[in-house]
C-alpha cells in the first residue's frame, strides 16, 4: 500500500478520496432532483372527452 504522503496543503490522500465521493454524491443528488422536477411538471396527456372529435378525425360537411 502506497505510504500517506502529506502535501504541502497538509492533505492526505484519503482526503482527495473522501472529497471526491462527496462531489460524485452531490451531482448524483442533483441530477435526481432535477429529474424529479421535470417529472414533476410533465403535463399528463389530455384524454378526450365523450363528445369531442380527435385531431386526426376529418370533418366532412356536405354541400
Amino acid at each position: 500500500m502506497p505510504k500517506m504522503v502529506s502535501t504541502r496543503f497538509g492533505f492526505q490522500w484519503r482526503d482527495y478520496v473522501q472529497a471526491d465521493a462527496e462531489c460524485d454524491r452531490y451531482w448524483q443528488a442533483q441530477k435526481a432532483e432535477k429529474r424529479s422536477l421535470i417529472e414533476a411538471t410533465k403535463k399528463s396527456p389530455r384524454a378526450a372527452t365523450q363528445g369531442e372529435k380527435k385531431t386526426s378525425e376529418k370533418i366532412r360537411i356536405p354541400f
